[in-house]
């Protein structure tokens, strides 16, 4: 099967459909209660018709980061979208599309911030449901990707900012992560969309960026977190493992192969305790994929390298999942890690669709400080999505202490949340 021929097919198929191996049905992504949450402004003058989310696509492949599952909101053919400053911006019609024959395109002389909206006088009703979009951001980067949500008002709204790295410049899937709420808002009744871009880290330059394919997919009926550790740290095994045995929770350590057996980091046997004990290990190799690679074939044995490894010497179900080293990534890379890994895992500061929406570029968190995440764990809670969060080791020496990684442990218990590994997440 060819790169693009196996890519249109786990589109088509579906998420859970490509992750055969290791099944356990220990989730229930059944109907579930949605809502969502965030800021914006507030603007009039489009005259969109309201729709409610329409029927599948044909059973036609779609290319990912498109989506066959859940159901259509806009497949943007037709633009019923407005700039969200007319003096500055303009909204057209691309034939850069991921689906169809156009995407949308908008583009602007600003520099801190541009976008469109989209007026539903009807309202939209993705009440149990995620709402999900591919996006192409050509400048400037790194950039955040903000989806609010009016519902039905300014006064009653969700918002969503996901992060996009310094070298990706190719289509993504964003998931409407929650990342904000304001008043009490109904999903049920969306009055009003609205995305925009604005530059992180001081990129400069005009705002230009694409959106195609925006779909709602079911929702669980539970929020969850994936606790993720990095780099083999031999605390992991030492400190973490026992904390979140004490909580009858599993984990996810994320390793480097090349590390194991060093001072300091994990061994095979830690490795395979931690399997035994519920957790996922999955690959975290040393490399960078912008970097060191002279064609998309060395990039692939390399990664392939790397899941073999784990899967040959731990176990199959964890090898599956990709966690990018540096949160770097690039547009060609990702389509190497498609081919090799059924997920992959990325900084992108927000919550993720439970399940997921499309399996790669996942976004993960800090999990270093509990006053950073309890907003994300309310609101995970609230409208039955995922909080992957990321630290390293635990303990003094490490980049979180054993009290402040416990701190992170009790607002999880404090809310309806369920501490998942990735396997469980895909494999209900």
């Amino acid at each position: 099967m060819t790169k693009q021929h196996r890519r249109a097919f786990l589109a088509t198929v579906g998420l859970g459909s490509a992750a055969l191996a290791g099944c356990t049905g220990s989730l229930d992504f059944g109907n579930g209660d949605d809502d969502d949450n965030d800021d914006g402004d507030d603007t009039d003058n489009g005259n969109d018709d309201g729709t409610d989310v329409e029927d599948d696509y044909e059973e036609a492949d779609v290319t990912a980061p498109a989506i066959a599952s859940g159901d259509l909101v806009d497949d943007f053919e037709e633009l019923d979208w407005h700039p969200m400053d007319d003096d500055h911006t303009t909204v057209e019609e691309s034939d850069d599309a991921l689906v169809g024959d156009h995407s949308m395109l908008v583009e602007s002389d600003e520099e801190d911030q541009a976008g469109a909206f989209r007026v539903f006088q009807d309202g939209l009703d993705i009440e149990g449901q995620h709402l999900s979009f591919a996006v192409k951001v050509d400048s400037p980067l790194p950039a955040r990707v903000i989806l609010e949500a009016r519902a039905p008002g300014r006064s009653d709204q969700l918002t969503s900012a996901r992060s996009i790295p310094t070298e990706f410049d190719g289509w993504m899937r964003v998931e409407a992560g929650w990342t904000g709420e304001r008043g009490e808002p109904n999903l049920g009744n969306i009055q009003e969309l609205r995305i925009w871009v604005e530059p992180r880290q001081g990129a400069e330059g005009s705002i230009s960026f694409r959106v195609d394919d925006m779909r709602a997919t079911e929702s669980g009926d539970q929020g969850y977190v994936v606790l993720t550790f990095d780099d083999s740290v031999e605390s992991q095994y030492t400190t973490a493992l026992p904390m979140l045995e004490e909580r009858g929770w599993p984990g996810v350590a994320a390793i480097i192969p090349d590390s194991l057996h060093r001072p300091n980091r994990l061994t095979l046997d830690h490795c395979r305790e931690m399997r035994d004990a519920g957790w996922d290990v999955s690959a975290h190799p040393h490399t960078a994929l912008p970097d060191g690679f002279d064609s998309s074939e060395d990039r692939v044995r390399y990664l392939q390298n790397a899941r073999n490894y784990i899967a040959n010497r731990i176990h199959e179900e964890g090898a599956r999942h990709y966690f990018a080293p540096y949160n770097r990534m690039d547009a060609e890379s990702i389509e190497d890690v498609r081919e090799v890994y059924e997920t992959s895992f990325i900084f992108g500061g927000q919550p993720g669709a439970a399940p997921p929406a499309e399996g790669h570029m996942l976004p993960r968190v800090n999990g270093h400080d509990a006053s950073d995440l309890t907003r994300l764990f309310d609101l995970a809670a609230d409208y039955n999505q995922v909080v992957v969060t990321m630290v390293h080791g635990v303990g003094d020496l490490d980049d979180v202490s054993e009290e402040a990684f416990a701190e992170v442990l009790d607002e999880i218990e404090a809310r309806d949340l369920e501490v998942v590994t990735v396997s469980d997440l895909l494999d209900a």
